[in-house]
């Protein structure tokens, strides 16, 4: 068969053109981790919300008020974050657009969000264009802290070791920032590995993120690996390219790239589902991952639902996909190709180009 469109090896890692995906609806109501703080989702049929469930620290927002808002559209949040600014001659806040893949069962909101330009720090984003939420659950309880003997032997005047206490934190989990005159404590984005709810609990994240630097050292096997995997898909041996990919995968599952080559080998023998279901995966290990939301704007493009398109399309340039020529001459685009809309974000993409 064909593959549309391109397949590139680069900084971002291969692209490809999927295939329709088919989803079912999913639940997202409990608690999450955000930027902002521990909210709390609730959902009525495909309307999302989520309100704090104490004030936010870094913004003037209070306990219950409503912070992120959206819609369910097949497998992502399309909608809107609340942030605010900090810094010098900076004041106000405002809601950003975003748009969040649901990973991990209902576990992970993986995507970006389109804050405005400002020199101001943004209280609410996450790292570039990335956003990542986790939901949170209940930190199981530590077992007693084993207790020191009196000089008999005995147990007498025993103390709990390791009870002296840690660093003072905020309601939400980060550490306060020292700050002159009377403004709040700042708060850098926390740890999800150690957050409290509004009781002072600890939770934790369902699904914890994976530390890159416990991986650091298989960084020459992978790219050998990515390699050869490419060369094999190139030359039409899509199994043996799969396998390589899949070996990439487990020797650093925090690069996406090679995530996204497993779906282009699925892609190429028409088993959309499953290339569909690697594909995600690359999104949820980076968010930043700007080719996939490519990818998927061309999906939506192929399938006649344009505004999805556009959004997705948008959020490409945002996180990096920066390739005026390819959104030129894509065929998979030729559906919005005329549009109003396309014309701004080719414009954007070219100017980013010539930076």
């Amino acid at each position: 068969m064909r593959l549309r469109g391109l397949l590139m090896m680069g900084g971002l890692g291969l692209v490809v053109l999927l295939g329709p995906p088919a989803f079912g609806q999913v639940k997202l109501e409990g608690r999450w981790w955000t930027p902002l703080g521990i909210i709390r989702v609730s959902q009525k049929g495909l309307q999302v919300s989520g309100t704090l469930l104490q004030r936010c620290q870094g913004c003037a927002f209070k306990k219950g008020e409503e912070v992120l808002k959206g819609l369910l559209l097949d497998d992502s949040l399309s909608g809107q974050i609340r942030y605010c600014l900090k810094g010098k001659n900076c004041k106000g806040d405002g809601w950003a657009p975003l748009v969040l893949l649901v990973a991990r069962q209902g576990k992970v909101l993986s995507g970006a969000a389109h804050f405005q330009k400002t020199e101001c720090r943004v209280i609410g984003k996450g790292q570039g264009s990335g956003l990542v939420l986790r939901k949170v659950r209940p930190l199981p309880p530590k077992p007693p802290a084993p207790l020191a003997s009196s000089p008999d032997g005995g147990m007498d005047g025993a103390v709990a070791v390791g009870s002296e206490p840690g660093p003072q934190t905020v309601p939400n989990g980060g550490v306060a920032v020292a700050t002159a005159g009377s403004e709040p404590p700042q708060v850098e984005n926390p740890d999800p590995q150690s957050l409290t709810d509004e009781k002072g609990k600890q939770v934790e994240p369902e699904e914890k993120p994976l530390d890159p630097k416990a991986y650091e050292g298989n960084r020459t096997s992978w790219r050998s690996a990515m390699e050869e995997g490419q060369g094999l898909m190139e030359a039409g041996f899509f199994e043996r390219a799969r396998k390589k990919f899949i070996e990439a995968t487990e020797l650093d599952p925090t690069r996406p790239e090679a995530f996204n080559g497993v779906g282009v080998t699925y892609y190429a023998r028409q088993d959309y589902d499953e290339a569909l279901s690697w594909y995600k995966k690359s999104l949820e290990v980076n968010p930043n991952f700007g080719d996939a939301f490519y990818n998927m704007a061309c999906i939506y493009s192929l399938t006649k639902k344009k505004d999805l398109a556009f959004r997705y399309l948008d959020i490409a340039a945002l996180n990096g996909f920066v390739q005026p020529q390819v959104l030129e001459e894509d065929p998979d685009l030729e559906n919005i190709r005329s549009e109003p809309r396309f014309q701004e974000i080719l414009r954007k993409m070219k100017s980013g180009a010539a930076k």
